[in-house]
């Protein structure tokens, strides 16, 4: 470098792609090269940002170009930009880099702006910063207006989230095939009320469900997607509620359903963070201290060993058991209740089916009184978005009564839901259940991979908790389709009068 110059750097920033595939970072560069030159400054180091911001101070280019300046074996005195606004468009982030650089030694200069360290040229230095801020935030305003206009027609504006796509620039969502299958099995199966968050994202990950760079999407956001209303074709921002102009995933009775004060959230829930290693425990108790079983690994050998026990000092049968001989007795166990009779299985069916039709009169009558009071919200909701027209209602008012009956809409709504059996074949359902009961015990190994649904399988046939005395399992009280086995040998008339068996209707 010559002697007699002093060391400068200059940074170039541009604030879109747009400009970036242009010519205003190249043209940026000539220009305070010239203006180095011009003002015999040796050029030391030229900082380039591409397609960020001056919103902040935080940007990476930006950042290096001020450590540079502040090392003092650098001997800058010179920082150029092309305009201040390349600078900072934040006045607060311009005086306070302003001072850094000047404690340094180092003069702002802009090559197209008249700044200098003289009373005239400091004040148009203050002035350009404000203005440059100003100009930022009428663009931001401008901007805000632009997106919120938009929003109220009915577009997304944002980014697409995963199950949305779009196929030109600018344009509204569509549904994205590849995804959506995977966003509507996640809220089916989480309406369903057996999943944690990280229970369903395991069971989305097993059935092929990836993020657009195919890692595993994490139970986070999983959580969102659920509290998403985007998903059912609603737009929640600028504190508006607008009804989306594009396909939703799912319907809004499906969405209200699996938000958080609408799901039921069954007991399993609990059981299904416990460890699917050991599936019995907590069900299966000692048969003479009535202790829950648990299960660990015991370490020997130079390996890990699983075993079931219970922690009960005092009891004489207190004792370890292998998983493996643990759970082949309860598959035994499982074999020898499974009902086998189908002269016991018909008659179950039959009654069963009776009481079905006496059922559906009643649900039907209900689902009409049902839809009839649907209808009547409905037609509120429309008056209330009448009154809104005309003024009768602020915004406030409008968004409280709107949201008020929309809930009550999705509330009844829900009941018609769970009394919707026009198209369900109960005589079919009952054929499937009776494959799955005939033989328990195969049918408990098979879902080895679904634990949520194999503590499911084993509450439905096990509504208290079972007992196991070290050789053998027993219990008191088991499900009503298993007690076919144990009359067998009785008259049928005891199978009539068993008590419990029909489905459980709503009136």
């Amino acid at each position: 470098m010559d002697s007699l110059k002093d060391n400068g750097i200059a940074y170039c920033r541009v604030s879109s792609n747009e400009q970036v595939k242009g010519t205003s970072l190249e043209m940026q560069e000539k220009l305070c090269e010239g203006f180095a030159k011009q003002e015999n400054i040796e050029m030391a180091k030229l900082f380039i940002e591409e397609g960020a911001s001056a919103k902040s101070a935080d940007r990476p280019e930006f950042q290096k170009a001020l450590a540079f300046c502040l090392d003092k074996k650098n001997n800058i005195k010179h920082f150029i930009v092309y305009k201040i606004d390349r600078f900072a468009r934040n006045q607060d982030d311009h005086v306070t880099v302003q001072a850094l650089l000047r404690k340094a030694g180092v003069k702002l200069r802009s090559v197209t702006e008249p700044i200098d360290e003289t009373p005239m040229g400091r004040a148009m230095e203050g002035m350009l910063s404000v203005f440059a801020e100003l100009d930022n935030n009428v663009r931001a305003q401008r901007s805000k207006s632009g997106m919120e206009e938009r929003v109220k027609k009915g577009v997304w504006v944002w980014n697409s989230p995963i199950g949305y796509k779009r196929l030109i620039k600018g344009g509204n969502l569509i549904i994205d095939e590849d995804f959506a299958i995977y966003i509507k099995l996640a809220f089916e199966e989480w309406s369903k009320g057996t999943y944690s968050y990280r229970s369903l994202s395991d069971y989305l990950y097993q059935r092929g469900f990836r993020s657009k760079s195919g890692k595993k999407i994490q139970q986070q956001s999983i959580e969102k997607i659920i509290r998403n209303p985007i998903y059912c074709g609603f737009i929640h921002a600028f504190n508006m509620e607008i009804k989306g102009s594009f396909e939703p995933i799912i319907d809004e009775y499906l969405f209200f359903k699996c938000q958080p004060n609408n799901i039921k959230k069954s007991s399993l829930i609990s059981r299904s963070l416990s460890n699917p290693d050991f599936p019995l425990r907590k069900i299966c108790c000692c048969s003479q201290c009535k202790t829950n079983m648990t299960g660990s690994y015991s370490r020997g050998n130079g390996g890990k060993y699983p075993y079931y026990h219970h922690s009960n000092k005092n009891c004489s049968i207190t004792k370890s058991y292998p998983k493996n001989k643990f759970e082949a007795d309860f598959i035994k166990f499982l074999k020898r209740i499974s009902p086998k009779h189908q002269k016991y299985e018909k008659l179950f069916k039959a009654i069963v089916l009776d009481v079905w039709q006496k059922n559906y009169k009643k649900l039907d009558s209900d689902n009409i009184q049902l839809r009839k009071e649907i209808e009547s919200l409905e037609q509120d909701r429309q008056k209330v978005f009448d009154a809104h027209r005309i003024g009768t209602y602020s915004d406030d008012d409008f968004i409280e009564q709107k949201n008020y009956i929309n809930k009550k809409i999705q509330e009844k709504k829900m009941l018609l839901e769970e009394k919707r059996i026009e198209e369900f074949n109960m005589e079919e359902a009952l054929s499937f259940c009776f494959d799955f009961v005939r033989d328990s015990g195969k049918t408990w190994e098979e879902l080895e991979e679904y634990p949520e649904y194999r503590l499911r399988f084993q509450k439905l046939i096990f509504p208290e908790k079972i007992t196991y005395n070290g050789e053998k399992f027993g219990t008191n009280r088991i499900s009503l389709v298993y007690k076919l086995q144990e009359t067998s040998g009785a008259n049928s008339s005891n199978l009539v009068t068993l008590p419990g068996i029909e489905p459980g209707f709503k009136p």
